[in-house]
Order: structure tokens, then C-alpha cells, then sequence
């Protein structure tokens, strides 16, 4: 038997060849320093020793020599291998990724990224060999974050060449190391059989790890139990540091305020005592991640402003939903998400849409049988939750009542926080320049100087209404401000009403009425005949303002007055139907109208902004659209 430590890239006995971006690997090709730094922590937090209080997890760059490279010729003698076997194929893809590698370990000097834990138990037994050699297989259970057995290849990604080193020492004072390369099938040298692409660095023909600790970082001694990885080539990008740090708060920043993880990328230190502070320093954060960490950090703070509840789901084990809605000054930092976090503490998703006002939440699922069913669902990369990875037909329906229960409990939760929240200056972004303006004629709309209204729940904005300009000729679209109206002659300007129009009905030819009447009469009578038409070239906001009591708010921006207006109300459900809301009370700007048919009926509304207070039979939230019509 061979005893020497060297690099061995073992036969395929004749059967299937690899290539070298193999399922496992593009898993994490998207964003591989991303994926790099959450799988690493993942690991790192699923080892804690007992007894300790958080798992420390470091990430540290240093450089060293090529020849220092454990087995490095027999290592750049593989690659290059692989990139001629590659070009003999033609496959100029490979070929090419290939010949990236052999110039950057033929480099003087390598580039190298060591991630160590601290306060974790290191691998001892099976843990070892299923992280080095186990694909789709892992020990972990319970409480642990992952258990897909593949994210360790997210750190093959973000190598140069595609070669890690693992290297732990245990609580029992074992010690031991291997080196992984993941390269692609090539000929073997002095026969016709091809290997199987992945070379192992170890003590002999069985791969068995060295015993002992790899030493590559002379900077770096370890003294107690835990793991090194050490990832050769690293893929340095002038940003690694933030993007890395980013991912990191993302991903587990309540495990860091709950002082249960500390992180340390090579100068940079993250624990409780300084969370604040990082979060606010923006050179420090992605700009595309700023948002959503600094929303976590604000929830799970529970500062002002921030309502918290716990709830049961179905049985399964309780979650603790948390919900800050955002004055229209901050509105920027509301992610207008619920973002979902299970034990132990990392981020797996976010629900979206959660609301339409400016607000951000946050929902902790504890360690419970919740926490263990929807870690069974969940996707290798441990973003989303996917019920068909349930064979059972009767369970895959029964999880995603779960999830959907879980999703209409925090929903529900954030309508009833947004409808009572106390904070005076909430405002949804944009509905202010719909509200209308408190001046000498109209100021009693929204409480002048003499008496203040109040709206008495903070409305949450349903849906904004722009409709198409028409010229008189309804098939001609125009973007002047005139409706769609009969062509019936023209109009006299005189009245203190709306216009009544002049010119005759089809009945005798008979005389224009002088009266203000605008109904209009018969086809055999002397009246002209009036049309009921919608308006349009107005803006129509629409508000909840008591979900409970049916109160409603509508903003109508108009270009013109009306003194025969008609108002209704339509709700939707979920597939899109739509319906007649009934109208039990209808206040427009101070003055309330006559109701018919669940329809406010005869009232006037002036140009420029108008306020309707509307009272339905409806108790719940729902897509909704006003339509207003006049009599013409």
C-alpha cells in the first residue's frame, strides 16, 4: 500500500465522466462569496460547543508561496491534465476555465482565504468524512441550520482552482486534515481508463486524512476545538470584505444582537456591543443589502415604533411576528417586507408585499416542531421553503397550510399595528398630494384653524385609480382634459349648476327646457335627453380607515365641478371578481349625500381635491376600485 501524502485523483472503472461545473457546484455560482460566507457561518453555528454562549466564526486573507502548496506539482500536473484532455475534446469552455486555473497556481505567490471557527466542537467521527467526502448526505438533525450535505460547495466556487484544505481539531484533542480538488475527468496517466475528477490530498490509496493540523497560514496557530478552512486561489474581489460582512448581517444579524454569534472579517469585529454601530456605517454595507439590515436591526431591537406578537400556528409551535411602520420622512428604509428567520437564527426568506404602506417586519421562528418541518422543505441553499420536497401528497398540502397560515398571521397582524399605530406623522408615500389642501374655502375638509380631523385609524392605501383622457369622440384617445359625453349639442353657460345642455330630444323636435333639471326626459317629451357617464380625467386615491366598521376614504382629484354626481364602490377577490360593495353612508367634503341602492347619489364635487368618507357593509381588507359617474 502507497503511504505518502500527495494528491490522488482516483479511476472511474470505465464508467461516467465529470465535468468540471457539475450540478453541485453551479448551485452557488451566482454569487459565490455570498454563498461562501453563509454556508461557512451555517456550519460554524450548527458545531457550537456545549456550554458556550456564542460561536465566533473569522475570515481572514493571507498570501503565500506557490511551492508551499501541499503536493503542488502533482496538483498543477492534474489541471494541466485536464485543460489538454479538454482541448483534445474541443470543448473551448472548459478549456478556457481551465487555463485560468494553470496560470493562477503557476502565480508566485497564491492568494488564500482561511475561515475558522471558535467555541464549536470541531469534527470529530463521521462529521469529518461526510463534509470531505459525503455529496447529499449529512448527520445534521433537530436545531441544526443546514442539512442538505451540499453547501460545502460553495467554497470550491470561490477558489481560483477549485481546491479547499479542511482542517479541525476536535474537543478529544484529535486532529487531522485533507485537501479537496473538484477538477473534471481526464486520462489517467499509462492507461485508457479517465478519472473520476475530484483529486483527494491524503496519506494514502484510501484518501485517509493526515493526523494532524495544516499549518499553511504562519500568521494562525490553533489552541482550541474547532475548524479551518482554507480555500487556495481565492477569488479576492476589491469589495470581498463588505460583500462578505453584508451577506453575514443578512443572514444572522439576530443571532448577533442575541449575542449568540461574533464575526470577524480580517480587521473588521461584529458582536452585540457594536452591532449599531456597524449597521449605520454604510461603507461597511452593500447598498443593495442596507435596507433589509438595517429593517432587522430596528425590528429586533424592539425600539420605538416596533409592536411585537406571538402566535400558534396550527398546532405546530408558536412564532413572534414584529412590525415598525415608517413616517413618510423614513419611509426609505421600510422594506414593505415580512422577512422570515427560524431557529437558529438565520434567514431563510422574505413574505413580499406584505403591505402597501411604508413598514418592514420581522418573524422569529423558535426551536420547535415548526422550526423542524419547515427545515425539512427547505431548498439546498436555504433561501425559500418548497412543499413538493414532501413525497407525501396528504403532507405537501398540509405544509403549506402551514406556511399559508403563517403568512395570513403575519399579514393580519401588520393591518391591525398599521390601522392603530400612534406615530403622527405616518403617512403613505404619495397620498399627500392627494389630500386636500386646508385653505379659506374648503378648510373644514380636513379641520381648519378653528377644529382639527383626525382620521381615526393611520388609512392604508388600497388603490390608486388613473383614468384614460378622451376626446367627446369616445374612439379617439387625446390627452386633453374632456370626458366622454354624449355629442348633444352645445352647452349654456348660464346657471349656478352644472351646464344643462341646449338643442332638442329625437321626440318632436321640441324646445330646450330651462329648467336645472338633469335627468333628462323622454324620447316622446320635450326635454333633452341627459346621459350617465363616468368621469374622467380625475385621480382617485382610496384608503381603509377602520377595517373593522367598514370606514373608507377616498381622495378625488378633479379637473372640473359637477353637481350630479354618483359614487359606487367595487371590491375584488382573490381570482379577480369583482362585486358591488353596499354603501350604508357617504360623507363628501363635510356634506352628507342620499343613498340608493348602496350608492351615494346626488352630491357635488368641486375642481381640485375632494375628501369622501365612505361607510360599507365590508370587514376585511380588500382590492378596491370607485368608480364616480354624472348625469350630462
Amino acid at each position: 500500500m502507497e503511504e505518502k501524502e500527495n494528491w490522488r485523483f482516483k479511476g472511474n472503472n470505465y464508467t461516467y465522466e465529470n465535468g468540471l461545473d457539475t450540478a453541485d457546484m453551479e448551485t452557488f455560482k451566482k454569487d459565490p462569496i455570498a454563498s461562501l460566507a453563509r454556508e461557512s457561518c451555517q456550519n460554524s453555528i450548527d458545531a457550537k460547543k456545549e456550554g458556550e454562549k456564542k460561536v465566533v466564526i473569522e475570515f481572514e486573507t493571507f498570501e503565500i508561496n506557490n511551492k508551499d502548496i501541499p503536493g503542488y506539482d502533482r496538483l498543477r500536473a492534474e489541471i494541466e491534465n485536464c485543460r489538454e484532455y479538454k482541448n483534445v475534446q474541443n470543448n473551448r469552455k472548459d478549456y478556457e476555465q481551465l487555463s485560468d486555473m494553470c496560470k493562477s497556481i503557476e502565480k508566485e505567490t497564491i492568494t488564500c482565504l482561511r475561515i475558522s471557527d471558535f467555541n464549536t466542537t470541531g469534527l470529530y467521527g463521521d462529521k469529518f468524512y461526510l463534509l470531505t467526502k459525503g455529496s447529499g448526505i449529512t448527520d445534521k438533525t433537530g436545531i441544526t441550520g443546514g442539512s442538505k450535505g451540499i453547501g460545502k460547495y460553495a467554497s470550491f466556487v470561490a477558489s481560483r482552482f477549485n481546491t479547499v484544505f479542511y482542517s479541525t481539531y476536535t474537543v478529544d484533542g484529535e486532529s487531522k486534515y485533507l485537501g479537496i480538488s473538484k477538477l473534471c475527468s481526464a486520462p489517467m496517466y499509462g492507461t485508457d481508463e479517465k478519472t473520476m475528477g475530484t483529486g483527494y490530498y491524503g496519506f494514502d490509496s484510501k484518501n485517509t486524512p493526515m493526523d494532524k493540523q495544516l499549518d499553511l497560514d504562519n500568521n494562525y496557530k490553533r489552541t482550541s476545538s474547532g475548524t479551518d478552512l482554507y480555500i487556495l486561489g481565492f477569488k479576492k474581489e476589491d469589495s470581498w470584505k463588505q460583500q462578505i460582512l453584508s451577506m453575514l448581517l443578512d443572514s444572522f444579524l439576530v443571532a448577533v444582537y442575541k449575542d449568540e454569534l461574533e464575526i470577524r472579517v480580517d480587521d473588521i469585529k461584529v458582536n452585540k456591543g457594536n452591532l449599531k454601530e456597524i449597521v449605520e456605517n454604510e461603507s461597511l454595507i452593500t447598498k443593495n443589502l442596507r435596507k433589509s439590515i438595517i429593517s432587522q436591526y430596528l425590528l429586533v431591537s424592539e425600539g420605538e415604533g416596533v409592536f411585537t406578537k406571538a402566535s400558534d400556528i396550527l398546532g405546530y409551535g408558536d412564532i413572534k411576528i414584529y412590525v415598525k411602520s415608517f413616517s413618510r420622512d423614513d419611509s426609505d428604509l421600510a422594506t414593505g417586507n415580512c422577512v422570515m428567520i427560524r431557529y437558529p437564527y438565520m434567514k431563510i426568506k422574505s413574505f413580499n408585499g406584505i403591505s402597501t404602506m411604508p413598514c418592514s417586519a420581522m418573524c422569529i421562528i423558535e426551536n420547535n416542531e415548526l422550526n423542524e418541518q419547515l427545515k425539512d422543505i427547505e431548498n439546498p441553499q436555504h433561501t425559500d421553503w418548497e412543499p413538493k420536497r414532501k413525497n407525501d401528497e396528504s403532507l405537501r398540502s398540509e405544509i403549506k397550510n402551514v406556511i399559508q397560515q403563517m403568512r395570513n398571521t403575519i399579514i393580519d397582524f401588520v393591518y391591525e399595528v398599521l390601522s392603530t399605530s400612534e406615530t403622527e406623522k405616518l403617512d403613505i408615500e404619495g397620498a399627500g398630494d392627494y389630500l386636500p389642501e386646508s385653505n379659506d374655502d374648503n378648510s373644514d375638509l380636513i379641520g381648519g384653524e378653528q377644529e382639527e380631523s383626525v382620521v381615526k385609524d393611520t388609512p392604508v392605501i388600497i388603490k390608486r385609480i388613473d383614468n384614460k383622457r378622451y376626446a367627446k369622440n369616445p374612439i379617439i384617445e387625446t390627452n386633453t382634459l374632456e370626458g366622454i359625453v354624449p355629442d348633444i349639442g352645445d352647452h349654456d353657460d348660464d346657471g349656478d349648476d352644472s351646464p344643462v345642455p341646449t338643442g332638442s330630444n329625437t321626440g318632436n323636435q321640441g324646445e330646450p327646457h330651462e329648467s336645472d333639471e338633469t335627468k333628462g326626459g323622454s324620447e316622446d317629451g320635450d326635454k333633452d335627453i341627459l346621459r350617465h357617464v363616468p368621469l374622467t380625467d380625475i385621480k382617485k386615491v382610496f384608503f381603509v380607515a377602520d377595517k373593522e366598521n367598514g370606514e373608507y376614504i377616498s381622495i378625488i382629484d378633479s379637473v372640473y365641478e359637477e353637481s350630479d354626481c354618483e359614487l359606487e364602490v367595487y371590491y375584488f377577490d382573490d381570482t379577480g371578481n369583482q362585486y358591488n360593495a353596499n354603501i350604508v353612508k357617504c360623507i363628501v367634503n363635510d356634506v352628507e349625500t342620499e343613498i340608493e341602492d348602496g350608492k351615494a347619489v346626488r352630491f357635488k364635487i368641486g375642481l381640485g381635491k375632494n375628501k369622501a368618507d365612505i361607510y360599507t357593509d365590508l370587514r376585511d381588507y380588500y382590492r378596491c376600485e370607485v368608480k364616480l359617474y354624472a348625469n350630462r
